[in-house]
């Protein structure tokens, strides 16, 4: 099967382009083509064909608009930002860190050799630390063509956390506290690559080279993960993985990993209205958690 089939056997399918739509559902959607550009890169899509729009997908009949309207460019896979927002109309509103509603921690995990296997082993690895943190009930792991993520729902951190610290900061510190907890490894590298554009691969999504899709699994399940889950023709994939999550779940450890870390620095952008300089806010975001009861 060529490309062009692949593409359009699996995007054809209800069940993956429903899956699709509702994983992205207020998120900014990119799509990566397969046309290279002039430096022989291939195209990422980030906006709409006629207008500086946030790409997004609202349905399962959205993948197909998509599909259609940049189908000059040969649309391949779909990812997403693990933030989401309240509204995307405007490039402006990407850049606007109180336009978050909540964001997912992330671990992007990759082979050196790439072995599989120690890419499963590290992602059980990262789970057990949440464990200890009592992070159990909203973790899902993603396998994505060469590597892995685990992801923590952005749910699991109450609104009254995310009004205390912003969504980003709770990604970013979680993100880098968790791994600072983990075995040092010659063959696996663990990155926190959170910031306010990144986009991870969406949920039954092909890769954007390899015939292989993005598949989700509860963390107790990922001791059994095999490569061949990933096959188009024939992948296992748990959808309701990504869909859990328990309120609150992650707000000991979003405060816990703030103190440590602090928050996601690169790429602030700044605000109309005037703050207090970022070490005094530091400073009283630590007094009201002193005082919490």
């Amino acid at each position: 099967m060529d490309e062009v089939d692949l593409v359009r056997s699996h995007y054809g399918r209800l069940e993956v382009r429903g899956e699709i739509a509702e994983y992205c559902r207020d998120r900014w959607v990119a799509v990566h083509c397969e046309r290279l550009d002039d430096r022989g890169v291939r195209v990422m899509v980030r906006y709409g064909r006629r207008s500086r729009k946030p790409l997004k997908i609202c349905s399962e009949a959205d993948v197909l608009r998509i599909l259609e309207e940049f189908r000059d460019l040969r649309p391949r896979s779909f990812y997403a930002t693990i933030h989401s927002y309240s509204k995307l109309t405007s490039y402006e509103d990407t850049l606007d860190r109180g336009n978050i509603i909540s964001s997912m921690p992330t671990w992007d995990i990759d082979s050196k050799d790439g072995d599989w296997r120690k890419v499963v082993e590290k992602a059980e690895e990262i789970v057990e630390v949440l464990e200890r943190f009592r992070v159990v009930e909203s973790v899902f792991f993603k396998w994505s063509g060469r590597g892995a993520h685990i992801h923590i729902h952005g749910e699991a951190f109450s609104p009254e956390i995310r009004r205390k610290i912003d969504p980003i900061d709770i990604s970013y510190s979680i993100t880098q506290y968790v791994i600072n907890r983990l075995s040092p490894s010659s063959d696996v590298v663990v990155e926190n690559k959170i910031d306010l554009q990144r986009v991870f691969t969406a949920p039954l999504s092909l890769h954007r080279v390899l015939d292989r899709v993005a598949v989700c699994l509860k963390p107790e399940k990922i001791g059994e993960f095999d490569i061949s889950w990933t096959d188009p023709r024939s992948f296992k994939h748990d959808s309701s993985s990504w869909r859990r999550y328990v309120v609150g779940e992650g707000d000991e450890l979003a405060e816990r990993a703030f103190r440590a870390i602090g928050p996601y620095i690169v790429g602030r952008i700044r605000r109309r209205r005037k703050h207090k300089p970022l070490d005094k806010q530091i400073l009283d975001m630590f007094k009201r958690f002193e005082s919490r009861p």
